[in-house]
């Protein structure tokens, strides 16, 4: 049995292959003998936990089960034996580990693990994430700067690529290893060379032609019958003798001819020239067909070649770094799999299926295999899963081809559109969608129907008991509008450019922002996600965010050693600990140096020199402000620890760089908070070296129950969300000359074979029709195709209500019908959005527009940070704390009380706790434990740390009216008055009530009552006298 279920979004896909498992039970599969294959940790944990929860409703209602008539929905007589299904019960719940339902990434590791791995002497191993890889590939470029062939051959390939070099010189690197597996697929072959007629005999042949209209014309062929762009070429190659130096200058200057035609066509008219017009433009097209040829034997045959020797070498570098490290991503681990797969001596195959011993490997026989979002299944993968699909009794495949957003990774959409015919199987579609209101299921089947010849959609149906929902547009941004300071504006009529100026007025220019103050509206924040395609994108409308005071919560799981603000600073520390000269130049590269391009060229090029005057020698650069830069790096590793930390805070820009940027300043100052834990650079950087994949390191979000949701299109698959805000910026696509490596590759019709592939450069893609290469036209159609499906996925998030903020792409003119976008590239967006919107115009959406009734859960509002207007200048930044902790290490430190000085360590860690509490949340508790334990553990010891933190939790568990959700909170407020520096150590405000309480936290230290009334004497005075003022000390 084969079945393709092709499920579009919110139709129980999971419900559904949980359906099916438990269908194959019942129909006699031992379930030590089925296979379920998904996508994400999430998805197999929601399937094992569904399978259980339909096992135990059939047992407990027997034949009224529903979950039992829904299966004989789908087979009819299916039988029920309760008995047996209560004995495979229980046999599933002794042998949990013995329920075969993986990711395709962990199935995979485990035939690298049993049977790949221990044919390469490899017997145990890391599986790392992609971060984690950058150092290997790191190491790789480094490789290849130390070895001077390699970098010969570096250069070589990188010599007509420079932009890319200079602005990620490991970019390139990562994009061949990222795409090894084309490679792997690639039968090499040697091209042969085209065959090309006279170039400058058929060009001369254009211009004699032109010649002839021109006399026709009676006038002379002078400069005004060609395009300026080509005047200068025609004038300089008019006057060469030589074939060989005219064709020379021919393809010197070839792209010049795929731009566009020489001549002008305004005055070779006439209906009498006609004849004339066409032979030119017939003898043009042969022209340009003999060009391309001819560059595609000079440039595009090389180059492949110059590819196919890179990418042996980085490969061989690559892999003799990762056999010796033993540290593998499952993209590596699918690659080597693939590679060995199917080798005789490994015997894993017999006869193109798998073999049995492949079963032994894999712990037994499989009869079922359910693979679920297989649209995501890349091509590696696919050839792999293959010959033990073919073995298997029952294959059920579920997916939806519009929700392929990972061709970069190499998940390939067709092949899961053409599925039902490689497999011989049936097809079955889910229609019912079970995750949004109607408002929303009818406007994505407007929107959707008919959007792209290449895009199929059928309509899905909602709940009956899902008969609300709401939707809400606005498009507008700086883009549309019109300019009103051009000659051609002027010259309209004074009705024109007032009817102009009205709809200037109407458009909202700040689309990100106005996402921030609607959702200002709301009374409770946390049903409520935003989308966006890029993190730019996210990473701005948190800008906005921060400006209203919402909360949000931009998750990542990169290190904080991976965060753009962070980065520099690390690249920094690494050079003047390590002087690594690959440290130095991404440091220099990062954008708070932003050295240009001619200026790394120099370093790369001087590299001796740079080096050697960072070992002492007297060396001077020629480079203009390069002496000066690299003298103040030397200065800072004269510096000790604390005069560096200082000096990087202070001359660095970071904190004014990043002002407004919650996130990026919270994840600055754990790093400097980090920094302050210890007491030199050695220390340091052996702690961010042993512990980068640790939680300790990950980056910081700005956390609560009750925030926002930022996310990513990609990060956002396969959840929902109450409310939805789109931000979608719709921008043209393509029409420019580009300089990327580009790897093609095109399968038979059931993906079995590479049919045909061409390693070439973006820039030769223009050349692609008069070659009869398609691969660039294809591929443009793949990308749309792609781009259509991540909008499908953005828009089929939401449950109830879906808000879409529309930022134009160009100035809002409509035509005479009312449309302003036809003939762009971007046109077939606008006929969906008329569509779904219901609406006649684009103008139409420039003010908000929505349908249906909104629903919003309840919920709690969190107090927000309101600085006051006369308090606001005080308000500033904590800054980083000087004082270190110094250890007692050597014998003079002895002379200290160590008592006293381990109770003044521990006030100091219980202040730093309290430094993040502001209204005693559990998540605020959570992050003080994590900076005590990260800053102190190792200087108080992990016990001492952990029964302060827990004297500190009592404490606030017993005070908890200090911590009102009434107040304003105001942590390590520095106060400066009169040229004087005050810090109090906790300071709340109630606006309402006209009330300050300044908090003083002691922990058996002799208080200062005259520092607290020195504190309440300012306030008072900056405040005037307008709130009453108490004081107290707080024993903790």
């Amino acid at each position: 049995m084969r079945k393709v279920l092709k499920a579009s979004a919110g139709t129980g896909k999971t419900y559904r292959l949980s359906l099916e498992y438990l269908a194959a039970i019942l129909s006699g599969y031992d379930f030590e003998e089925i296979v379920v294959m998904t996508f994400t940790r999430k998805a197999t944990a929601e399937i094992r936990e569904r399978i259980f929860q339909h096992i135990e409703e059939i047992l407990q209602d027997g034949e009224e089960s529903q979950v039992l008539e829904s299966l004989r929905g789908i087979y009819p007589g299916l039988a029920c034996d309760l008995a047996m299904l209560e004995s495979v019960y229980q046999q599933m719940l002794i042998n949990k580990d013995k329920i075969k339902i993986f990711t395709i990434d962990s199935f995979i590791n485990s035939i690298f693990k049993k049977a790949i791995a221990p044919y390469l002497d490899i017997y145990a191993y890391e599986i790392i994430d992609e971060n984690s890889n950058m150092e290997i590939i790191e190491e790789v470029f480094k490789r290849m700067l130390d070895n001077p062939a390699d970098f010969s051959l570096l250069e070589k390939f990188l010599q007509d690529n420079t932009e890319r070099f200079i602005d990620s010189y490991l970019a390139l690197i990562e994009e061949m290893l990222n795409n090894r597996w084309k490679f792997l697929l690639i039968d090499y072959r040697e091209r042969e060379e085209l065959r090309v007629e006279g170039l400058a005999w058929k060009l001369d042949e254009c211009l004699n032609i032109l010649e002839s209209i021109a006399a026709g014309k009676g006038v002379e062929l002078s400069e005004g019958f060609y395009k300026r762009a080509f005047q200068s070429f025609i004038r300089e190659y008019g006057n060469m003798e030589s074939v060989q130096e005219k064709e020379e200058r021919i393809i010197r200057n070839y792209q010049l001819f795929f731009k566009d035609n020489f001549w002008n066509s305004s005055k070779i008219r006439g209906k009498d020239y006609e004849d004339l017009r066409d032979a030119l433009e017939r003898q043009y097209e042969e022209f340009l067909i003999n060009l391309a040829a001819c560059i595609y034997n000079q440039e595009i045959i090389p180059y492949e070649e110059e590819i196919f020797k890179f990418s042996d070498r980085i490969f061989q570098l690559y892999d003799s770094i990762k056999f010796r490290e033993k540290k593998f991503t499952h993209m590596d681990i699918s690659n080597y799999t693939y590679k060995y797969f199917f080798e005789p001596e490994l015997a894993l195959l017999d006869g193109g299926t798998v073999s049995e011993y492949f079963f032994e490997l894999i712990g037994g026989r499989v009869r079922a295999l359910f693979i679920d979002e297989f649209q995501d299944t890349s091509i590696l993968q696919w050839k792999i899963l293959k010959p033990l699909l073919d073995r298997c009794e029952k294959v059920i495949t579920v997916g939806d081809e519009k929700q392929s957003i990972y061709g970069w990774r190499g998940g390939e959409k067709e092949l899961f559109a053409r599925l039902e015919r490689i497999l011989a199987g049936e097809e079955e579609t889910l229609k019912i969608c079970y995750r949004s209101e109607r408002e929303i299921v009818e406007f994505i089947n407007r929107f959707f129907a008919d959007i792209n010849e290449d895009w199929d959609y059928s309509p899905v149906e909602h709940l009956a008991r899902k008969d609300q929902g709401y939707l809400e547009f606005l498009f507008g941004g700086e883009r549309t509008k019109r300019n009103t300071e051009t000659k051609s504006f002027e010259k309209l009529s004074k009705e024109k450019q007032e009817e102009i100026i009205q709809l200037n007025e109407r458009i909202t220019a700040d689309i990100k922002g106005e996402i921030a103050r609607r959702i200002k509206s709301f009374p409770t924040y946390n049903n409520i996600a935003v989308l966006a395609r890029s993190n730019q994108e996210l990473a701005d409308i948190a800008v906005e965010l921060d400006r209203e005071g919402i909360p949000y919560l931009l998750e990542s799981k990169d290190s904080l050693l991976e965060h753009e603000a962070v980065k520099p600073l690390y690249f920094l520390l690494s050079f003047l600990h390590y002087h690594d000269f690959l440290d130095l130049l991404k440091f220099l590269r990062s954008d708070l140096v932003g050295i240009n391009n001619k200026c790394l060229r120099y370093i790369i090029e001087n590299r001796d020199m740079v080096e050697g005057y960072f070992l002492g020698r007297e060396i001077e650069f020629k480079f203009p402000g390069l002496q000066g830069l690299f003298q103040q790096i030397k200065a800072m590793e004269e510096m000790n620890f604390r005069e560096l930390s200082n000096y990087i805070i202070e001359s660095s820009g970071l904190l004014e760089r990043y002002k407004g940027n919650r996130a990026a300043l919270r994840n600055i100052h754990y790093f400097f908070q980090l920094m302050r834990g210890f007491n030199s650079l050695d220390e340091f950087m052996d702690f961010l070296r042993e512990n980068q994949d640790s939680d300790e390191l990950k980056q910081l979000s700005v956390t609560g129950d009750n925030v926002v949701q930022l996310m990513t299109i990609h990060k956002a698959k396969g959840l929902s969300f109450e409310t939805e805000f789109f931000y979608w910026n719709i921008s043209p696509r393509g029409g420019n000359w580009s300089n990327n490596l580009e790897l093609y590759i095109e399968f038979d019709e059931e993906y079995g074979e590479v049919v045909d592939y061409l390693l070439t450069n973006s820039r030769y893609e223009k050349l692609f029709g008069y070659l009869g290469i398609d691969f660039a036209e294809k591929k443009a159609g793949r990308e749309l195709i792609e781009e259509i499906n991540n909008l499908y996925v953005a828009l089929t998030r939401p449950e109830k209500n879906l808000f879409i903020y529309i930022e134009g792409p160009r100035q809002l003119d409509p035509d005479e019908e009312g449309r302003c976008w036809r003939g762009s590239s971007y046109e077939f967006y606008e006929d969906a959005l008329l569509r779904g919107a219901r609406v006649e115009s684009l103008c139409d959406l420039i003010e908000q527009k929505s349908s249906g009734y909104l629903s919003i859960s309840e919920g709690e509002r969190e107090e927000e940070f309101v600085a006051l207007n006369d308090l606001s200048p005080y308000f500033e930044p904590a800054r980083v704390d000087e004082e270190l902790i110094q250890e007692n290490r050597s014998k003079k430190d002895y002379r200290m009380n160590l008592e006293r000085e381990i109770k003044r360590i521990e006030g100091l860690a219980l202040h730093y706790y309290l430094e993040f509490v502001r209204y005693n949340q559990e998540e605020e508790r959570r992050y003080a434990e994590q900076m005590v334990l990260a800053r102190y553990g190792n200087i108080l010891g992990p016990g001492r740390t952990r029964e302060l933190i827990t004297r500190v939790n009592l404490f606030l568990q017993e005070r908890q009216e200090y911590f009102a959700g009434d107040w304003l909170v105001f942590n390590e407020y520095e106060l400066e008055w009169n040229g004087e520096l005050y810090r109090i150590d906790h300071l709340r405000v109630n606006k309402e009530k006209k009330e300050i309480l300044i908090l003083d936290y002691k922990s058996g230290i002799t208080r200062e009552q005259a520092q607290l009334d020195r504190y309440k004497e300012i306030i008072e005075e900056m405040t005037g006298g307008e709130y009453e003022i108490r004081t107290e000390f707080v024993e903790i």
